[in-house]
């Protein structure tokens, strides 16, 4: 079968799949080569995507496939700030940090070898948000802050790189783009087409740094130029296009569909393993990182709280 890429968030992540959005964008960079299976959910922060981890990946017993790459995109809701009219949606910094490891550690114990990838909640015009409100607004304050916002950032980063895994700074990147209240962002939040390609362009340079680039695929059953015009059926028979395609899933890497090559062992380990350590110390800070499914599923939030952390301010 395809490799297939799951992307996990809020609304951000929901309206990929619009006119224009990140992750139309990605399915057609990558159409014929890997499946983008999209896992948005408008308004959610960690506490809640939590609470749906089994449901939104379900076993491979359950007919939950390997995927080659999840992306986790949480944090511009946890950092609603919880006195404004959207607290509700607010999450404390210690325990955003602590969910978004939970969530790695699921994923990592579900799916050892899928390539995992956090993106930082974007920057905030806190302007336009007291111009686009989704509630009522009875204070006339923003109900996020870019303050507050590029602190979930440097914790979203920090947790990435606590657990050795690739991270995408968007709240820094955008930054770098003139004017990019209004050129990255349509209500202060929300991504604009230049937003969107600013994540387009980062995840697929996050995916292709860890072996799943559109070069690193190929396409799936033959291409029409593949087909002779004399003997078209025949092009079907060719078992090299039916090599990526199994009914029983991955037998040595969740990466499927990756071009034949002809490496040194210890290349093709690697190529087969994107998620592979490349030190001994970097397995062993990643194994913080990973537990038991039954000790994920069964951890109170209120139990991973009672570490103080020195970076809690909002």
């Amino acid at each position: 079968m395809r490799p297939k890429v799951v992307l996990f968030g809020d609304s951000i992540t929901e309206e990929s799949f619009g006119d224009g959005g990140w992750g139309a964008s990605l399915a057609d960079l990558l159409r014929r080569k890997a499946d983008m299976v999209l896992r948005g959910y408008s308004g959610y922060n960690t506490r809640w995507a939590l609470k749906v981890m089994e449901r939104v990946f379900p076993a491979a017993g359950d007919g939950g496939a390997y995927p080659s790459a999840v992306t986790v995109f949480f944090g511009a809701n946890d950092a609603c700030l919880p006195e404004r009219c959207s607290g509700f949606q607010h999450v404390p910094l210690l325990e955003y940090k602590q969910n978004l490891r939970l969530i790695v550690s699921f994923l990592k114990n579900r799916w050892p070898r899928t390539v995992i990838i956090l993106i930082t909640p974007p920057p905030i015009d806190e302007e336009a948000r007291l111009r686009y409100p989704y509630i009522e607004n009875t204070i006339g304050l923003p109900e996020r802050t870019n303050e507050a916002a590029g602190t979930y950032a440097k914790a979203c980063v920090a947790v990435a790189n606590e657990c050795q895994i690739p991270a995408i700074d968007l709240w820094s990147k955008m930054q770098q783009i003139p004017n990019w209240q209004t050129e990255c962002l349509w209500d202060g939040l929300h991504l604009s087409r230049v937003g969107n390609k600013v994540v387009f362009e980062e995840v697929t340079n996050t995916l292709k740094g860890e072996g799943i680039g559109a070069e690193d695929l190929v396409v799936d059953l033959p291409l029409i130029e593949d087909v002779d015009p004399k003997k078209p059926l025949t092009a079907f028979d060719d078992q090299d296009h039916n090599a990526v395609v199994t009914s029983s899933g991955p037998k040595t890497s969740p990466i499927l569909g990756l071009k034949e090559t002809k490496p040194t062992p210890a290349a093709h380990s690697c190529r087969l393993s994107p998620m592979a350590p490349k030190t001994e110390d970097k397995n062993r800070a990643a194994s913080d990182c990973t537990v038991k499914s039954k000790e994920t599923s069964n951890v109170t939030l209120a139990n991973s709280f009672a570490v103080q952390d020195p970076d809690y301010a909002v």
